[in-house]
């Protein structure tokens, strides 16, 4: 049996947005919001049931860190990033960034 190596279906455990967070960070601090991000992500969207997933990574030239955030309802990631626990820890990431953060969020048309 041959199988497709992609699928154009998309059922409801799939992620339907993706939320990109983008900003600069000061020199030599990338990896303490590395690690704050893990101490704190886990514990803030355990109870998130449209959370999917998070995926952090940096860009090197320019010290920027980029988070994509995959959600399958637009409206959940709204209502916890207005949380006041979410709130709270960004201010904690805020020392670290070199200026305010860039979010966009983005529907999920195709995915292979």
């Amino acid at each position: 049996m041959i199988l497709p190596f992609f699928s154009c279906k998309q059922d409801q455990e799939n992620p339907k947005y993706i939320v990109t967070t983008r900003v600069q960070i000061k020199d030599g601090e990338i990896d303490k919001v590395l690690e704050l991000f893990k101490d704190t992500n886990p514990e803030l969207v355990k109870d998130q049931t449209d959370w999917v997933k998070a995926v952090f990574s940096k860009n090197e030239e320019t010290n920027t860190v980029v988070v994509q955030a995959y959600w399958k309802k637009k409206e959940s990631y709204l209502n916890f990033s207005s949380s006041p626990d979410f709130q709270k820890t960004m201010k904690e990431f805020g020392q670290y960034f070199m200026g305010r953060p860039d979010i966009e969020i983005n529907e999920i048309l195709f995915e292979m």
